[in-house]
């Protein structure tokens, strides 16, 4: 009996169509087994069906009858195919006709039973399948009905990201692929996936001219079931695995693609199912635009608050570098960057000024000694940034920069150069460098915001080239009448250049910022302009001075102070010089204060013009040694000078290892 079971499950396979039978097995549906199955019950000399007129849901399930896995086998075709019942009736006819030469040899009774448990067991299917209709049609009611749910789950999702992943998902789930991926549209014919399951798969998609034209073009879905007209593009990227490309349309662009993968292939997506994905993609679409959107509108109120308070930097600090900094900053917060650059010309050469990304200042420090020629851009892209017009370099191309490999190492794709222009001239760069995007540079809105960072970025670069100017000519003023002084007292020649550098050697140390330095440098410079009223014969006196040649002496700071006081530019100097001979102690004058009570800037220059008189020539005595002159500042330091100023001073001659100043 086993041969005649094979031969007669052959014989009704056989008149299955092989396409039909392939399409079945990857359903999960296995005609053969099916066959068997039917084949083994008819032939069992176990009682067949229940009696006729009963409910046949409840005899089986759950239950053990000699039918139940035909019933089962089934009811789960029909909850994935809509055609399973004439599917079922197709092979059951197939199972009658391969029954005759098994009833030859049989009794009527025999073929009796058969028929009747033949046609029992048809009517028991015909139910499993209804039964499995009416749980796919309940699973397509839910899935519909998420799809009407959807905008509300993701009301408090504007992060275009976000919802991205949460309907790859939602779609993942609905038609049980196995992959999801969302694509951006990067040209006619190329997508670039972005976000889902790339597995390493980043590489753009080149599309065949039809595929573009009904999926990017139409707006249409596209659906490649691993047929022989399936594209190569596919088969040579996923091996020929079913794939359904689905368009995300809004304001009647396609804005975006979901490509759903499924690598198993066990079956085919319904028309329903094609009908449903189409129907949640167009929500997606609508919700991610409306995403886009409100994050796009995010974006431009950022931007224009950043450039607000950039402009509000530029107006309010000559510090070119805090504003390059600011710069820097704002570039890689708002521009998807990986590393910003602010680099400015120093004659024929570009040197890095501030930065903001992933390069440590450690890196950096050698590189902002070194910086590198215009030329090494290349000669083209020299021409262009010349004439104010940007230059696109690819990583390797970017090498003047950094080396390629530590670019290679952070993802860097492209270096993107805007030029800083000055007075129709080059005064500096800022680099741009981008992650990996396939080949593409900074989109409209980037550009846009780019160019208006670029532009503040300039507009600094110029202030600060006329500030400085400006500053170069106030002191070559301010030069000039410290000249008047050293006519007046030739053995002061130079020694408010060299109490300057000293000054400033401190300030620096001690972390005074540049506008607190550029003070304390007028100040020294004019430190002793009230001598200009001393008397030439009390200067230059080679001994002792008497009470009241010193009493007279002691009135230079208060001189100086109402010399400079008419001078708009050298208001913020002028408690500098009234205050440089008042004492820690509070035996100084003009007004005796003490401690914190001087300003900083006059104790500094206090230590500096102290050290710079010792180590001078004076008409009552020689220059002191350079140990003799450290000796004095120490025992004097708590007394006549801040000893915390002392302290930077005499580190500074340590790490010098002798006067830092040349005389």
């Amino acid at each position: 009996m086993a041969k005649i079971r094979e031969i007669l499950v052959d014989r009704a396979v056989s008149l299955v169509a092989p396409q039909f039978e392939r399409e079945l097995e990857e359903q999960g549906f296995r005609p053969r087994d099916f066959v068997a199955s039917v084949l083994d019950y008819l032939l069992s000399p176990q009682a067949g069906a229940p009696a006729s007129g009963r409910s046949f849901g409840p005899s089986w399930r759950g239950k053990n009858h000699p039918a139940t896995p035909i019933l089962s086998s089934a009811e789960e075709l029909a909850t994935r195919n809509e055609n399973a019942w004439e599917i079922i009736k197709e092979l059951c006819h197939l199972v009658t006709l391969s029954l005759p030469e098994v009833e030859e040899e049989r009794e009527d009774s025999e073929r009796e039973t058969w028929r009747k448990k033949l046609h029992e067991l048809q009517l028991m299917l015909c139910e499993a399948c209804l039964e499995g209709q009416l749980k796919r049609h309940m699973n397509l009611v839910e899935r519909l009905r998420e799809i009407e749910r959807f905008p509300d789950t993701i009301a408090s999702t504007l992060d275009p990201g976000t919802l991205t992943r949460v309907g790859l998902g939602r779609l993942k789930q609905m038609l049980d692929v196995d992959r999801a991926l969302f694509l951006e549209v990067e040209s006619r014919r190329r997508l670039v996936p972005v976000i889902g399951d790339l597995r390493g798969e980043e590489r753009p998609l080149e599309l065949d001219e039809v595929t573009a034209e009904r999926l990017i073009r139409r707006g249409e879905p596209v659906y490649f079931d691993r047929g022989p007209e399936d594209g190569a593009f596919l088969r040579d990227r996923w091996g020929g695995a079913a794939a359904l490309f689905l368009p995300l349309v809004a304001r009647g662009r396609t804005q975006g693609v979901v490509l759903l993968v499924n690598d198993r292939g066990h079956r085919r997506i319904s028309p329903v199912e094609l009908e449903l994905a189409e129907r949640f993609a167009n929500r997606l679409g609508v919700a991610l635009e409306n995403a886009r959107l409100h994050s796009r509108e995010q974006r431009k109120i950022k931007e224009t608050v950043s450039l607000l308070e950039l402009t509000r930097t530029i107006n309010s600090t000559l510090d070119l570098e805090e504003v390059l900094d600011k710069v820097a900053r704002m570039t890689v917060d708002l521009c998807g960057v990986v590393l910003c650059v602010a680099y400015l010309t120093e004659g024929d050469r570009l040197y890095p000024r501030a930065w903001a990304g992933f390069i440590e200042d450690v890196l950096w420090a050698e590189e902002r000694r070194r910086g590198f020629r215009i030329g090494q851009v290349g000669e083209e892209e020299t021409r262009l940034l010349s004439e104010g017009r940007p230059v696109n370099l690819s990583y390797r191309e970017a090498a003047f920069a950094l080396p390629p490999d530590i670019l290679y190492e952070h993802g860097v794709g492209e270096v993107y150069l805007i030029p800083l222009r000055t007075r129709e001239r080059l005064s500096g760069l800022l680099a741009l460098f981008y992650p990996s995007r396939g080949g593409r540079g900074p989109d409209e809105e980037e550009l846009e915001l780019v160019n208006a960072v670029a532009a503040q970025a300039s507009m600094a670069v110029e202030n600060a080239s006329l500030y400085e100017d400006i500053e170069r000519s106030y002191f070559s003023t301010v030069q000039a009448l410290a000249k008047a002084i050293e006519v007046k007292d030739p053995y002061t020649r130079g020694h408010s250049e060299r109490v300057t550098a000293y000054a400033l050697m401190i300030a620096e140390a001690m972390g005074l910022d540049e506008m607190e330095r550029q003070k304390l440098k007028y100040a020294a410079t004019l430190h002793d302009i009230g001598k200009i009223g001393i008397a030439g014969r009390v200067l230059n006196k080679p001994g002792a001075l008497t009470e009241e040649e010193y009493s007279h002496v002691k009135t230079h700071p208060a001189l100086g102070d109402s010399i400079i006081e008419p001078v708009e530019f050298l208001q913020a100097p002028r408690p500098i010089i009234l205050h440089h001979h008042e004492r820690y102690d509070g035996k100084g004058y003009p007004q005796g204060l003490k401690g914190e009570e001087i300003p900083l800037a006059a104790r500094i220059l206090s230590v500096a013009d102290a050290f710079e008189a010792m180590r001078s020539d004076r008409p009552y005595r020689r220059a002191l040694p350079l140990e003799e002159a450290r000796k004095e500042l120490l025992r004097n330091s708590g007394t006549q000078f801040d000893p915390r100023v002392v302290e930077k001073f005499l580190e500074i001659l340590d790490r010098c290892g002798g006067d830092p100043v040349n005389r």
